[in-house]
């Protein structure tokens, strides 16, 4: 499972984040290695029917990616290419849509510029020093958890208090790094990726009224169905912890008709 596939760069990073991320050749040289070691590598329709006993006993791997990135395409899928690799891609539709707010990524931008982080949320002043590379990091982390509790519904609003003193363009960043509906239409139409749904706005589900749970799941999965006119029939679930995930979100996924979930 993976995210992003990105050439490797001497720029200063903060590490939450990039650790979402591999190299071209580290792709390619798993690959490698799954085909040196004897495993099938296949896509997460034949996966299914391996797990339901349809197949031989053999070793195999699914290569998969969430959110939806632009680097799956301009980095990932000419590797696949290359090696004749199946592989998915789970998509969280505010990306191509053009919606979404990759806050983590503009948290770690303005703490690599700034010497100093303030802002007010929830009406309580934050300051955080951002000198060293550890005081980022730290800084990062805490900023990081500070937009993240609380409830789904509220977490824009949130973003937008942390960021308020700052000019900072937020679809800018979400137009650089996300795939375009183009991309994912070609992608669809060849013969190696199969394209997940991964709900519209990418909330922790357990945080969700069960109707809002269905409306993301069905949402992205309708919005994939009509830009690329194909049945989607694989999704994962957001964060895909305990604490995100539950009984309830699987009851609602199953209900929707995947195969896979």
């Amino acid at each position: 499972m993976f995210h992003r596939v990105c050439p490797s760069s001497s720029s200063p990073r903060i590490r939450g984040n990039a650790g979402l991320e591999v190299t071209p050749e580290y792709l390619e040289n798993t690959i490698l290695f799954l085909r040196k070691n004897n495993y099938e590598i296949v896509s997460l329709s034949q996966a299914a029917k391996i797990l339901n006993g349809d197949h031989e006993r053999r070793k195999f791997a699914v290569f998969t990616f969430d959110d939806g990135y632009a680097d799956n395409y301009l980095h990932a899928y000419p590797i696949f290419k290359k090696y004749d690799i199946p592989f998915t891609i789970y998509v969280t539709t505010d990306l191509p849509d053009g919606e979404a707010i990759l806050w983590w990524y503009l948290l770690e931008d303005l703490i690599l510029k700034e010497n100093r982080v303030e802002f007010e949320l929830n009406n309580r002043k934050h300051q955080y020093s951002c000198v060293s590379t550890f005081e980022k990091d730290w800084a990062y982390n805490e900023i990081h958890k500070l937009i993240l509790d609380g409830t789904s519904n509220h977490l824009i609003q949130r973003v937008r208090q942390v960021f308020e003193n700052y000019d900072i363009n937020f679809s800018e960043k979400t137009s650089e790094l996300s795939l375009t509906w183009k991309q994912i239409r070609e992608m669809s139409e060849g013969p190696l990726a199969e394209i997940g749904a991964h709900t519209v706005h990418h909330h922790a589900l357990s945080k969700l009224s069960e109707s809002d749970v269905q409306k993301e799941i069905e949402g992205s999965r309708d919005k994939i169905e009509i830009e690329t006119g194909q049945k989607v029939e694989h999704f994962s679930y957001p964060f895909g912890t305990q604490n995100e995930v539950g009984e309830r979100e699987f009851r609602v996924a199953k209900g929707c008709g995947f195969i896979t979930s």
